[in-house]
């Protein structure tokens, strides 16, 4: 069939194009493309002239009259004749071919480019006409009407606002402090649009509402524009006199090795000045020695406006024998969090493999952890020697060198640049008498001075500049109260004053300048366990040990302990008067001599003993607004 005789007209499907994009690569003469639309059941088409040259016309498909099945558009680009003569070529557009599953079900799915942002339009016009809106925002009196799904989806903080067991979870309006409301009013437009437009009259206003309602990707526009402004800053009028002060503000440190090279040593401004040179190399120097980085901090290599909250590591459960998770304890609102909810636990990059009765320890804001139980595919359970690190900036974890001996039940402390691994028990079950040191700069374990027996299920804290080791259990099972210390300069062990009765699987911390034993337990005049409630205090300058006024509100062993503003946290462990782990966290407060008290903290997530804890600088990525931490309490009569 001629294409002349074709009934169906095409003319108003046929699409000429000019552009600069389509020059010849040899000629540079302008290439024109016809887009023609044919179909499976039609003809040929006629052919069509184009500067007074006729494209040749397209082979066609014989109709098939069996053939009902929908007719599927072609789109072909047909290339015009250039100066040179030569054949057209035919060429097909690239598809997906189907797959085998779509060739036999007919299902195919299908995505269109535009449903995602005509949602977000339709919802940002009902925010603007306050439509099925369910919450308004209060900032400076003035109020904003949104949609909580949408708040919850962009943003942690609402998320965590509407979903737990907060006050606000139910109101109709939730007034926020610490937002402007020009800050909060241009939040909001980016929540629903993706856009924002920045000035240096609004960018303090943004950045604070950012940081507040944790919207981190505004907060990564404001800090690439705040690094735009001030490079233009710079180049205005030749500020460069002022450019070495203000590069010493800049945390290199924190900047990715991708970053510093193909931005900060490429830039000119960097490359004109030797200060910051010698600050981008300091920085450079500072991620290829992967291994010293807590020893090597400074004031470039943290985040701003840091806050210590509570973590907590491995442990064992019930239901699972070893955890590997990492929580931080991280309630939106503290005056309206339920304490007892699980929920304001939130998770973090788990270890490498689950652990429990492991150690942990805090050098330059790195969270080390060490030897411990874990658990083998037979299901056996044994001590291990390997140790990894958590950085809490990147929320990532880093194998470190494996400790001499497999230990399990010991302590581990931090002074000054090393770690000190003391006592516990191998993989055998035999209680060591080793003590070994670790060097970040050299990711090397070495060993020190001994203990002069065997020891494990032992306390231990580092306080004034020493390693204090208290009570435990020997190779010959022989209960212990002995207080040792550890004096690093001379590598040697002195013995303190006793405690004041024997403690094994017992916790040790200090505050100002004093030393408390808490929890464990000991033996009977029938050698029967028995819980020790009592708390011990000992005076470093004295050394006098005291018995306090107050004591525990249920007896803990194996638990994990941590020490922040004047508090003691003793958390989790193991009830020997039920046999099961325990959920729960007292804290001891004495910040404030004479007026002492022992209280119930936050309730783990889950029950678990041989747990470790510590205070360390809240994730900066997820809560960066988290301020300093103030756990609330309750006393027994109100958990």
């Amino acid at each position: 069939m001629h294409a002349g005789t074709h009934t169906h007209k095409l003319a108003h499907t046929h699409t000429l194009a000019r552009s600069s994009s389509l020059l010849h690569p040899q000629t540079g003469r302008a290439k024109l493309l016809r887009v023609l639309f044919t179909s499976a059941s039609w003809g040929e088409a006629e052919p069509l002239c184009i500067n007074e040259r006729p494209v040749p016309a397209l082979p066609s498909r014989a109709p098939n009259p069996t053939d009902r099945s929908p007719r599927r558009l072609e789109c072909l680009l047909i290339p015009l004749h250039n100066s040179k003569a030569e054949e057209p070529t035919w060429k097909m557009p690239s598809e997906r071919c189907l797959s085998i599953q779509e060739m036999l079900t007919g299902q195919r799915l299908c995505h269109s480019e535009s449903h995602n942002d005509s949602v977000l339009a339709a919802l940002n016009q009902q925010r603007s006409d306050g439509i099925l809106c369910d919450i308004t925002l209060i900032a400076d009196e003035q109020k904003f009407h949104a949609h909580k799904a949408v708040l919850a989806a962009c943003s942690d903080y609402f998320r965590a606002m509407f979903s737990l067991c907060m006050v606000e979870s139910g109101a109709d309006e939730v007034n926020l402090h610490g937002v402007t409301s020009l800050g909060l009013k241009q939040a909001l437009e980016f929540a629903y649009t993706g856009q924002i437009l920045l000035e240096p009259g609004v960018i303090q206003d943004v950045l604070a509402a950012g940081s507040h309602l944790q919207l981190l990707e505004l907060l990564n526009l404001c800090s690439h524009y705040l690094i735009q402004l001030a490079v233009r800053w710079l180049e205005h009028n030749c500020h460069y006199q002022y450019m070495d002060e203000l590069l010493q503000y800049i945390r290199f440190g924190l900047m990715d090795v991708d970053t510093l090279h193909t931005v900060a040593l490429s830039h000119p401004l960097v490359q004109a000045s030797e200060t910051a040179t010698a600050l981008v190399n300091e920085a450079l120097e500072y991620h290829q020695s992967i291994y010293a980085q807590p020893v090597w901090q400074t004031r470039r290599t943290k985040p701003r406006f840091q806050s210590d909250t509570l973590y907590i590591i491995g442990g064992k459960k019930r239901e699972v024998c070893k955890v590997k998770e990492l929580r931080y304890f991280n309630p939106v609102d503290q005056e309206n969090a339920l304490i007892a909810a699980i929920a304001n636990w939130s998770e973090l990059a788990p270890m490498p493999v689950g652990r429990s009765h492991h150690c942990v320890a805090v050098m330059g804001d790195f969270l080390f952890v060490a030897g411990g139980e874990v658990e083998h595919a037979s299901g056996r359970t044994c001590a291990v020697r390997t140790a990894c690190r958590y950085d809490p900036r990147s929320n990532s974890w880093a194998e470190i060198a494996p400790m001499k001996n497999c230990r399990e039940h010991f302590v581990l402390g931090a002074m000054e640049e090393y770690l000190y691994a003391v006592g516990g028990r191998n993989e055998l079950r035999q209680v060591l008498p080793t003590v070994e040191r670790y060097c970040p700069k050299k990711n090397k374990w070495t060993f020190v001075q001994s203990f002069d027996r065997s020891l494990s299920c032992h306390a231990g804290y580092v306080a004034d500049g020493l390693l204090w080791i208290s009570g435990g259990v020997t190779n010959t099972a022989q209960y212990q109260n002995r207080l040792m210390v550890y004096e690093p300069n001379q590598n040697k062990w002195i013995s303190r004053s006793p405690m004041l009765q024997r403690r094994v699987y017992h916790s040790m911390a200090a505050v100002q300048r004093k030393l408390y034993v808490l929890g464990g337990n000991d033996l009977d005049y029938n050698n029967d366990r028995i819980l020790v409630r009592h708390i011990d205090s000992y005076n470093i300058d004295t050394d006098q040990w005291t018995r306090c006024n107050f004591n525990l509100l249920t007896g803990q062993n194996e638990s994990g302990v941590a020490v922040h503003n004047g508090r003691i946290y003793l958390v989790g462990g193991y009830s020997i008067w039920t046999n099961e782990p325990l959920a729960c966290i007292q804290v001891l407060d004495v910040s404030r001599e004479g007026k002492e008290e022992v209280f119930y903290g936050p309730t783990l997530p889950f029950a678990s003993n041989g747990i470790a804890a510590c205070f360390l600088p809240a994730p900066y990525f997820t809560c960066p607004n988290l301020q300093t931490l103030q756990v609330p309490h309750h006393r027994i009569g109100t958990i």
